[in-house]
């Protein structure tokens, strides 16, 4: 079959005809879809560099499991392990830490009702908790779980209620940052 042939294929006789080893048919492939994946990867990404490596991967892995892949939407496929390798992406950048995995474990597992994700979410915010140094620990949970006023918490201390306002705000700004790499998350894989 020549050159010209192949752009009028389907995606299934290309995927066919990929699976035997066909190099320009996954060459095919690759000019009929790279266009629209790039775009869906900027998107994402907004980083050139990173989407020409996404993309890179995506293909590669395509020819390289060819034999092994059973696909019956090549589009579709094409995007989701598009949306795989951004979530790879954004994964690396983000800082490695046990609440952020924790909410990445949790946005993988279903949950069967909303109580038990209010349930895995108050875990959550206890286990973050529990990774605050001591004294900031104790002033956020004096604060939110014994609802006392930043006057009262310094007096109870016998600090001042700035260093109690200081501690609370550390760890707000900590709380948010967590917030925002899991809506982060949240985006990437919705998108």
């Amino acid at each position: 079959m020549n050159k010209e042939n192949y752009s009028g294929l389907s995606d299934d006789r290309l995927l066919q005809l990929m699976s035997i080893g066909d190099q320009l048919a996954f060459t095919a492939i690759y000019r009929k879809h790279w266009a629209q994946l790039y775009n869906a990867t900027f998107k994402r990404l907004q980083d050139h560099d990173q989407c020409y490596d996404v993309l890179q991967n995506v293909f590669a892995d395509l020819w390289i499991r060819r034999d092994d892949l059973n696909i019956e939407n090549l589009l579709a496929y094409l995007h989701g392990a598009v949306r795989f390798q951004v979530y790879k992406v954004v994964h690396r950048q983000q800082r490695h830490h046990v609440f952020f995995d924790s909410f990445e474990s949790l946005l993988t597992s279903p949950a069967s009702d909303e109580t038990t994700l209010e349930k895995e979410l108050n875990e959550l915010l206890n286990a973050w908790i529990a990774t605050l140094p001591e004294r900031r620990r104790q002033i956020f949970k004096m604060r939110y779980e014994m609802d006392l006023s930043t006057n009262e918490i310094a007096l109870k201390l016998n600090i001042s209620q700035k260093t109690v306002q200081n501690q609370l705000n550390t760890a707000s700004t900590e709380l948010r940052s967590k917030l925002a790499g899991l809506l982060t998350l949240l985006v990437v894989l919705s998108v």
